[in-house]
């Protein structure tokens, strides 16, 4: 695999080829989500997303869009992050076209009409309230604020139903104008290779009329972090939705390596340290894993889990006591051995789809403006020996860097 990254009048065009696929997935990416909101305008981001959906030139409403995808045995959808916002259609090979017309005619054609915003405002006033019923996913809007603090880093991506409600169309037309611009957009198509050439023509031709260059920048990443180490939410549930965090590595730092294989024997799999002796020796939750997340201003390492309410204080204290025990360097070969294998063999296997390489090429070039090869990849992680993994436990496990929020 050989992804080409072309410029075409200031758009920047990802094509990856994939000879065997049975399918196109077409992806475009903006750096267009809550770090570039205001308090006033927090979620504008992700309703405009669903207006995106609602009312182009070619494709007038939402029926002849869904239509028009469901006819070439397509799917397609949106999804924002702290970030950006991310669209995509995955098709038959042959339609690659038809998926290029329908995304650029929503993002560069949207009309957002009156009647079909106010409408809107309501589906997504349900989204929020859906969102606000899921503590596993309402625990981490908390958290991000109490760790990120009061600014757009630490706001819930779920923003406010008054905000929703004081949206108008110019609002949108503004957003829009200020970061859907071609310097600011990533066009990723992963498919058999039939013209590239064509393909790079017809995308510049689409998406011609946007503007050259955004005109907002993210604000400048927070570095001061709670003086307090543990926070909850009360908000009655059946069981006590914790997360555990530290600091963790940037997505430039040669170290993420070894925290992600770290991970793996911490939490990452059924087999890792936290499932079998939280879940599976003493049944005190049904979920449990853990993460390690590189992005270009930080890093973290997050550890979540449902715990039983009864034995929450036990189930916690459990969780620092196997925290304690990796970073006491109690990892064995064994142990090590085996996360190399599964993180090598999942690396592999998370690139057979289209979609898969897609996901596998944006989120490199978006965070480092660059694309390693899968052996590239593969060879990092073959480097970070035992030593590295318990330093790495060392440093990433120490309790006082360690932060602690729940739902109860």
């Amino acid at each position: 695999m050989q992804t080409q990254i072309v410029q075409n009048n200031w758009l920047t065009i990802l094509l990856a080829p994939m000879q065997e696929a049975n399918s196109t997935t077409v992806q475009i990416l903006a750096h267009a989500w809550s770090i570039y909101e205001t308090r006033q305008t927090n979620w504008i981001s992700h309703f405009l997303e669903h207006m995106f959906f609602k009312w182009g030139i070619k494709y007038k409403t939402p029926k002849e869009v869904a239509a028009t995808i469901d006819a070439i045995w397509g799917n397609f959808n949106a999804f924002t992050w702290d970030y950006i916002a991310w669209y995509y259609v995955k098709s038959a090979p042959d339609y690659t076209n038809i998926a290029l017309d329908v995304l650029s005619d929503m993002l560069v054609n949207a009309q957002f009409p009156q009647a079909e915003m106010e409408r809107e405002k309501w589906v997504v006033i349900q989204e929020i309230m859906m969102y606000n019923d899921l503590p596993q996913k309402l625990v981490l809007d908390k958290f991000q604020r109490f760790y990120y603090g009061d600014n757009p880093y630490g706001w819930p991506t779920l923003g406010s139903v008054e905000n929703i409600k004081s949206f108008n169309r110019e609002h949108l037309f503004a957003h829009k104008q200020w970061l859907y611009t071609k310097d600011n957009l990533i066009i990723i198509v992963a498919w058999k290779i039939q013209d590239q050439d064509k393909i790079v023509e017809l995308i510049g031709k689409l998406f011609k009329d946007l503007p050259n260059k955004k005109t907002i920048n993210k604000p400048p990443f927070p570095t001061q972090r709670p003086s307090k180490h543990e926070e909850f939410f009360e908000k009655w549930t059946e069981q006590v939705h914790l997360v555990i965090w530290g600091p963790g590595f940037k997505i430039d730092q040669e170290q993420k390596y070894a925290a992600g294989l770290l991970n793996v024997i911490l939490g990452g799999n059924m087999s890792s340290r936290l499932f079998q002796q939280i879940r599976e020796k003493r049944w005190l939750c049904y979920y449990i894993g853990s993460s390690h997340y590189a992005s270009v201003d930080d890093g973290l390492l997050l550890i979540r889990a449902g715990l039983e309410k009864q034995r929450f204080e036990y189930g916690k204290q459990a969780i620092f006591e196997e925290l304690e025990k990796i970073k006491k360097w109690d990892v064995t070969e064994e142990e090590f051995q085996k996360a190399q294998g599964y993180i090598q063999w999942k690396t592999k296997i998370g690139i057979e789809t289209s979609d898969q390489l897609a996901d596998f090429v944006w989120e490199q070039y978006l965070l480092q403006g660059k694309i390693q090869s899968l052996e590239d990849i593969l060879n990092h992680y073959k480097k970070v020996s035992l030593e590295d993994i318990k330093n790495i436990a060392k440093q990433l496990l120490q309790k006082s860097n360690l932060y602690s929020y729940w739902i109860q």
